[in-house]
């Protein structure tokens, strides 16, 4: 085997080994999000309505989801200019 082939074949594992990794965070994500389109989630800044849910590392490297949707006034109901934004799963109250 010459060098060439074994950088080759290191990072064609190291390119398998991020994918694995990607792929247990998403499991560990879905397994520990209870929420879903269409629910309402509130953290420090306000409320939302769920549109999208999507995946995310926390500072401490720790697999997080987040939700995006468009944000609720006080009462409730969708504030008027369809503003948008992503609450983190960790930020969540």
């Amino acid at each position: 085997m010459k060098y060439e082939e074994y950088r080759l074949k290191v990072r064609e594992l190291e390119q398998e080994y991020q994918i694995k990794k990607i792929e247990l965070q998403r499991e560990y994500i879905r397994a520990n999000n209870p929420y879903k389109a269409g629910d309402k989630v509130t953290d420090h800044i306000g409320s939302i309505i769920i549109e999208k849910i999507g995946y995310a590392l926390t500072s401490t490297g720790e697999p997080c989801a987040t939700y995006t949707g468009i944000e609720l006034k006080k009462d409730g109901q969708p504030k008027k200019n369809g503003d948008r934004r992503t609450v983190w799963q960790s930020n969540l109250v």
